[in-house]
């Protein structure tokens, strides 16, 4: 290899100093999962969890011959037990209760009495013994998908290895992203001071056993690291660009790795196929057609409740940004108390909020008008959060690329949204850019699912 290179030095071990609140947030959110997320042990569990629902009120109804009545309501029980598993299960455990069994047992009591009201409704046989052998299988599932999740944890951690090279900044960023996600572990680093040979390179990312080696625009510029990272690339280690590192690992973009460059190659949202964006907006209007439907009555009470407990119009009407900066009024329940000024942020004017719009905002219940919007083509169901005109301007002049969120419809709920929640400063805003960005290139339909199964979530947690 080469003789010495450019400088490079192992950074300072000391930890990162305290994270930013919207990380804080992050970090809660993403380590809320009960749930395996290898797709093979995910859909195994999701499959045992169906069965354990399905199997008793099947054994009991089978000699009726209508037990095929069964599958439409098993499988909106087994969505209805996972889902209230893992939201009670996050609740819990943010008060410091380690216990699984609570919230195990709360999901499939109700996945049994949810079968219990579909046998009895289509006429099947059912009994108490059959909801508690239900309940019990059901439990015994949830509680091992839970420990399968830590399983899960502890062989990533002990198999995916990471090594990284570059700023002491792109090293602190990566160190919490690390933390948060619990998918890898950092073992080593080195930094921008002493000058070290490719050969020493490579020798201090063998002896860490790392299995991928992570390089910043820094130290892709020093001949050393991109010889010995070449070699390193022989010999089985996998080398990573930061970039690319955090979108496959992290689903972001870091804003200090950004170039115009990465604009160049195909951009899902921009790029979509015809066939693909028809289908997408027949689905969107359906759902939002029937969501809408359902939810009128809802949104009446609540206008009336609103106008009752505070001054002013129950429905807030308010001018947003949408595609290509076009600007469009966005409909949403009112949870402040009316005031004059300029735009803000709704963290900066939380004193302003009612108790009546703190219940909605919690649920995100406030956002069902734009059910509306989704209709009338201004919003997607899924993509960046529309910004008020004022907001938007300030960012475009202080943030590189961040009219880049605005080449895709924006969205009634997105990725951003249901990793980070509302932003409410600029630094909460840079967090969900990283978000917004990484959607605007990998959009798709699959996506768009989970995205919207995350909301669901969301609101049921109450973390909106």
């Amino acid at each position: 290899m080469s003789g010495p290179g450019p400088s490079l030095a192992p950074l300072d071990p000391t930890p990162p100093g305290p994270e930013p609140s919207a990380a804080s947030a992050e970090r809660a959110y993403r380590s809320s999962s009960r749930w395996p997320v290898t797709r093979l042990a995910g859909a195994v569990f999701t499959l045992l969890l169906g069965l354990c629902i399905a199997g008793p009120a099947t054994v009991a109804s089978f000699r009726a011959s209508q037990w095929p009545a069964l599958i439409l309501p098993a499988l909106l029980a087994t969505l209805a037990a996972r889902m209230t598993f893992e939201a009670i299960d996050a609740g819990v455990r943010g008060r410091g209760i380690s216990s699984h069994l609570g919230p195990a047992l709360a999901g499939t009591l109700l996945a049994s009495l949810f079968m219990a009201g579909a046998s009895i409704i289509l006429g099947l046989r059912w009994s108490p013994a059959v909801g508690g052998v239900t309940a019990a299988l059901g439990a015994a599932t949830l509680l091992g998908a839970s420990a399968a999740r830590d399983l899960e944890i502890r062989v990533r951690l002990e198999l995916r290895r990471v090594f990284f090279a570059g700023s002491a900044a792109a090293r602190s960023d990566l160190t919490n992203e690390l933390a948060h996600s619990r998918e890898a572990r950092l073992v080593g680093s080195l930094g921008s001071q002493l000058q070290l040979s490719g050969d020493a390179i490579a020798a201090a990312v063998r002896d860490s056993q790392a299995t991928v080696l992570v390089l910043d625009h820094e130290a892709l510029r020093i001949p050393a690291i991109v010889e010995a990272a070449s070699h390193l690339n022989l010999a089985g280690v996998h080398v990573r660009e930061l970039i690319g590192y955090y979108e496959s690992e992290f689903k972001k973009v870091p804003l200090s790795e950004l170039t115009p460059t990465w604009f160049l190659f195909d951009i899902a949202s921009v790029h979509e196929r015809p066939v693909s964006r028809t289908l997408r907006r027949v689905l969107e209007l359906g759902i939002a057609a029937v969501g809408l439907t359902l939810a009128l009555p809802f949104i009446a009470v609540a206008i009336v409740t609103i106008r009752l407990t505070s001054p002013g119009q129950g429905l807030y009407r308010q001018r947003r940004v949408g595609r290509h900066g076009a600007h469009f009024t966005l409909l949403k329940l009112r949870t402040m108390r009316e005031a004059d000024g300029e735009p803000a942020w709704a963290g900066a004017e939380a004193h302003r909020i009612t108790a009546v719009g703190r219940f909605l905002r919690r649920f995100r219940l406030d956002e069902l008008p734009q059910l509306w919007n989704v209709i009338r083509g201004d919003l997607a169901l899924v993509g960046p959060r529309p910004e008020q005109i004022a907001i938007v301007e300030r960012l475009e002049r202080e943030i590189p690329f961040y009219s880049a969120r605005h080449s895709v419809r924006p969205g009634l709920t997105g990725w951003a949204q249901v990793n980070m929640g509302y932003g409410g400063s600029l630094e909460g805003t840079l967090a969900k850019l990283q978000r917004d960005l990484y959607y605007v290139k990998h959009g798709s339909l699959r996506l768009d699912a989970l995205i919207l199964w995350l909301t669901l979530k969301t609101m049921l947690e109450g973390r909106g």
